[in-house]
């Protein structure tokens, strides 16, 4: 009886200094944590956008970054230059649909937007622009009597969610420190 208390107590001990002995990814010469300034959300004024903006304003947050909103006016002539050093500009947000239709239609979703990355590395500014892609297929039976589409409403949130987490992997990624190549010996 006393032999698994002992194992477990055992185990948990050597679980709880695994974080207190510095473990981080081998090979890896700077430690894994980020300090990322806070980070200026820059849409245009859409539905689409704004429910992308929301979604990544999440997704941010969980990982601790601080955000700060400025939207894209199409109607004004002048924008405001003051940005911040970090920034993360949505442009050109879409949503197609691709239907197959026969017995049953299947409709493929496509979510696609221009981003870009602003930040400072080594002392001068980085710019890095992707165009980011998320996509989802279901079927629907037009042949019921229902009118009203529901799983394509989810399928839209799904797809503001997921590009929202694309983005902001892609975003943490960049922040990470560089990996300097440390200099081996060698022997002739």
């Amino acid at each position: 009886m006393n032999q698994p208390l002992l194992r477990i107590l055992l185990s948990s001990v050597l679980l709880t200094q695994l974080p207190a002995c510095g473990f981080h990814l081998r090979g890896y010469d700077a430690p894994m944590s980020q300090h990322i300034p806070t980070t200026e959300l820059i849409f245009n004024n859409t539905p689409e956008a704004y429910a992308v903006k929301n979604s990544l304003k999440k997704q941010l947050d969980q990982l601790s970054i601080n955000t700060q909103d400025r939207v894209i006016d199409k109607n004004a002539t002048t924008q405001s230059n003051t940005t911040l050093p970090a920034s993360i500009e949505v442009k050109n947000i879409r949503l197609q649909n691709y239907q197959l239709r026969g017995i049953l239609t299947e409709i493929r979703m496509v979510l696609s937007a221009e981003v870009s990355y602003r930040a400072i590395e080594n002392g001068q500014p980085r710019t890095l622009t992707n165009t980011i892609q998320v996509q989802r297929s279901y079927q629907y039976d037009q042949g019921v009597v229902a009118t009203d589409n529901p799983q394509a409403e989810q399928i839209k949130v799904w797809l503001y969610d997921n590009l929202a987490q694309r983005i902001a992997d892609q975003y943490v990624a960049l922040s990470l420190p560089k990996i300097t190549k440390v200099p081996t010996a060698t022997t002739p």
